[in-house]
């Protein structure tokens, strides 16, 4: 007999797995397994996120959905690990331990609904967003756009001719920093060296795409950093080599791109564009919409920037885009 707890409340409860699989979470719709298949251990009304931890000392724990059940098809939680999941209305969650006759303990936490995602859980390095006023300082223009990682890495501009402006343009009647091709751009105050991997997230609009347009460059020392610029009608991310492709946009668009070798990549609006190696080269000392040698200064607004130094999930990436997609009215 299945157990059901209701939508309303958010706690944790028990089921023994071993190699025949149980059901631990199952949606309200009709893509259900069917019966005979597997054992029904419990089930929630509709949930959204599930954590499962694996309270073996040894086995392996594997969850999936479907009716493909089998250790091979499954997500491996090691022992004492847990994952959390995302399950939709007609998804069925199940859960198989490894070993023979192994009973393995697991708890399932539900809650109300989709837990707010907070840009700080990824521990970012720096997070500017326009649409916070109170981050903005003007004086011809923005004078300085706070960090709000908490981390101090304000963009600054003290120079008023150089200034963005702020309260000029909006992306999904949100606030954002505008960049005129001419004089505008921002640095930060103090170098930050970030090796990679790391992530870099946009939520922009370009209105130029000349040749070699820079979104941003970062310069540490003698050595080239890490850049990325409207390259005409493509784009192109750089730290000692190159990725170039895609087509420019100028709609509003979110940019992600991932520094890490040759496992590099851009994306666009949640669509993998390109890959390639990007080279070796660190984050630095930032130049926002130019170059470091304040040339080849970027035309377009910008919205939000997050930068996240180490390795982001799959499922962090795409929370971090859903964010920003929602927050900047752009469809992913």
């Amino acid at each position: 007999m299945s157990e059901t707890i209701a939508q309303s409340q958010s706690e944790n409860y028990s089921k023994s797995v071993g190699t025949s699989a149980v059901v631990l979470a199952k949606g309200g719709g009709t893509r259900q397994s069917g019966s005979g298949l597997i054992t029904v251990g419990g089930s929630i009304d509709m949930p959204r996120y599930v954590t499962v931890h694996n309270n073996h000392g040894s086995q392996v724990l594997y969850l999936g959905w479907g009716s493909d059940v089998s250790t091979s098809n499954g997500l491996p939680v090691p022992a004492g690990e847990y994952r959390t999941l995302r399950v939709w209305y007609d998804d069925e969650l199940w859960a198989i331990a490894s070993g023979a006759d192994t009973d393995t303990r697991v708890y399932v936490l539900h809650g109300k609904g989709d837990p707010p995602f907070s840009v700080l859980d990824l521990s970012p390095t720096l997070w500017v967003d326009a649409s916070d006023a109170s981050t903005i300082t003007t004086d011809v223009g923005v004078s300085v756009w706070a960090d709000k990682s908490g981390n101090g890495n304000d963009l600054a501009q003290a120079t008023g001719a150089d200034q963005p402006a702020t309260g000029t343009r909006t992306i999904n009647s949100l606030n954002v920093i505008d960049f005129d091709g001419t004089n505008h751009f921002m640095t930060t105050a103090s170098e930050v060296r970030l090796s990679q991997p790391n992530h870099v997230f946009l939520a922009m609009r370009t209105d130029d795409i000349s040749f070699g347009k820079y979104v941003f460059d970062s310069y540490p020392g003698a050595a080239y950093g890490g850049w990325f610029q409207i390259f005409g009608s493509q784009y192109y991310a750089y730290a000692g080599a190159g990725v170039l492709g895609g087509t420019t946009e100028t709609s509003p668009i979110l940019v992600h791109i991932t520094y890490n070798v040759a496992s590099s990549s851009i994306r666009v609006d949640g669509v993998e564009i390109l890959t390639g190696n990007i080279g070796t080269e660190d984050l630095s000392l930032l130049t926002l919409c130019a170059r470091d040698d304040e040339a080849v200064p970027f035309n377009g607004a910008l919205g939000e920037i997050i930068i996240v130094n180490g390795t982001l999930s799959a499922q962090q990436i795409s929370d971090t885009e859903t964010y920003l997609a929602d927050k900047w009215g752009i469809t992913i």
